[in-house]
C-alpha cells in the first residue's frame, strides 16, 4: 500500500467515499492510487506536462491502480469530478487554476493544498464565488501545512 505523508493524507481524508476525483497537478499520484487502493474506482490523474504523468503512470503500475491519467492544463480537458484536489503548488497557481473552473456546482468538493501564499488563495476563493467550509492543519518536518476544504456558494 502507498504510505502518505501528513500533508497528503490530510487531503485524501477530505474525499467521500464512492467520489468520482481529479487530483489536478498529480506529479507521482500518490493519492490518486491511495485512493484506487482504499476503495474508489474513478480516478483521474491530472498534470499539464508529460513527465509527471510518466512519474504517475510508474506509480500506478507499481501498485497496479487502475487510475485514467489525463495530459491537460487545469480544468481544459477534465470531465466533470465530484471531488477535485489541487495540492502542492503555490496559492496563487492554485488560485488561478480555479479561475478557470467549469464547475460551478455547490455539490462538487474542492481539496486544496497550498504551499504558499494561501492568503492570495483565500481572497481568490473569495472573489470568484467559493466559501471555505473546513480546514485542516497538519505539521511535519517542521512545516506547517494547511488543507483547504471549499466549494462553489455562488
Amino acid at each position: 500500500m502507498v504510505k502518505l505523508d501528513g500533508r497528503l493524507a490530510a487531503c485524501a481524508a477530505l474525499v467521500r467515499r464512492g467520489s468520482s476525483v481529479a487530483d489536478i497537478g498529480t506529479d507521482h499520484a500518490l493519492i490518486p492510487v491511495f485512493l484506487w487502493q482504499s476503495g474508489w474506482t474513478d480516478i483521474i490523474a491530472s498534470d499539464i506536462k508529460q513527465g509527471p504523468l510518466e512519474s504517475a503512470r510508474r506509480n500506478a503500475e507499481k501498485y497496479g491502480a487502475d487510475v485514467k491519467l489525463l495530459l491537460s492544463n487545469g480544468f481544459e480537458k477534465l470531465p466533470c469530478r465530484d471531488d477535485i484536489i489541487i495540492a502542492g503548488m503555490g496559492g496563487e497557481t492554485i488560485a488561478e487554476i480555479l479561475a478557470g473552473c467549469v464547475y460551478k456546482d455547490e455539490n462538487t468538493r474542492f481539496i486544496l493544498q497550498p504551499m504558499t501564499r494561501q492568503d492570495r488563495l483565500r481572497r481568490s476563493l473569495s472573489e470568484i464565488g467559493f466559501g471555505i467550509v473546513h480546514e485542516t492543519i497538519t505539521y511535519e518536518h517542521r512545516r506547517t501545512y494547511t488543507v483547504i476544504y471549499a466549494r462553489y456558494i455562488g
